[in-house]
């Protein structure tokens, strides 16, 4: 006689997660680190975030710099698998990274921050119980003729958004605004579940390097720079990631 007490297993059936919202989140959290290569990046993060912090003077702005990086790259950790728990770690992070960039004077870069949580963030959280059901199926690849329009696109912006970063006295107008165009052409790509999103996802976590490095040279070295020069390197390494494993896989 087969038991009719037994709790569900919890997961996606039919197109949604058949759990309530904290269910859900620790479903999700224990999907991203399931990974032996995500637990290893995050992990090492975590470290190197803590080593910095204690080795630097500590202050409100490098232990909120702190706490959005940890949970930025949680964050871009679920993104490189499609969880959509990114969602909720993302909303989180962009508290602490707007504010670093204000106190920074890159204004561009508030407001990619600003972008990506009203773009992914929110409507992730909103649709947490659908948004990673089907994924597998929905992930897709753009063509060249999307890649004509995607770069036509990011140079259309940037073109924009130098001029107004000179108004607005912009540290580094130039890099910042740059990390804006590719940045919100990127966000648009994840929303229809682009996976050539993290090529562009790469490109801007390099012009970030050196968005901080100018950052660093300009303003001086402290805890702050240190930790978000890092997060964009660690960042990298899961765009790298995302692109060339996490969501390629999920084309085939």
């Amino acid at each position: 006689m087969v038991s009719t007490n037994e709790k569900p297993v919890l997961g996606y059936v039919d197109g949604k997660f058949n759990g309530n919202w904290f269910q859900w989140l620790w479903f999700e959290l224990k999907q991203v680190f399931k990974s032996p290569a995500m637990c290893a990046i995050w992990f090492f993060g975590v470290g190197f975030q803590l080593a910095n912090l204690l080795a630097n003077p500590i202050n409100w702005v490098t232990i909120l710099t702190f706490l959005a990086t940890i949970v930025g790259l949680g964050c871009t950790c679920a993104l490189c698998y499609g969880n959509s728990v990114n969602g909720f770690l993302g909303s989180l992070s962009v508290v602490g990274f707007v504010v670093v960039n204000f106190v920074s004077g890159h204004w561009w870069s508030v407001l990619d921050q600003l972008i990506f949580l009203l773009a992914i963030d929110v409507p992730l959280m909103f649709k947490w119980k659908t948004w990673g059901a089907n994924f597998d199926k929905e992930v897709k690849m753009l063509t060249k003729k999307n890649w004509v329009i995607v770069a036509i696109s990011v140079l259309a912006l940037w073109a924009i958004l130098v001029p107004v970063g000179f108004l607005l006295k912009d540290t580094a107008p130039f890099v910042d605004a740059l990390v804006l165009a590719i940045g919100a052409v990127a966000s648009v790509l994840c929303v229809l579940k682009y996976t050539n999103s993290f090529s562009l996802w790469l490109l801007e976590d390099i012009i970030n390097i050196i968005l901080w490095i100018s950052t660093a040279i300009h303003l001086g070295i402290n805890g702050a720079t240190i930790a978000m020069l890092v997060s964009t390197v660690m960042y990298l390494v899961t765009a790298i990631y995302g692109r060339f494993i996490g969501w390629k896989s999920k084309t085939k």
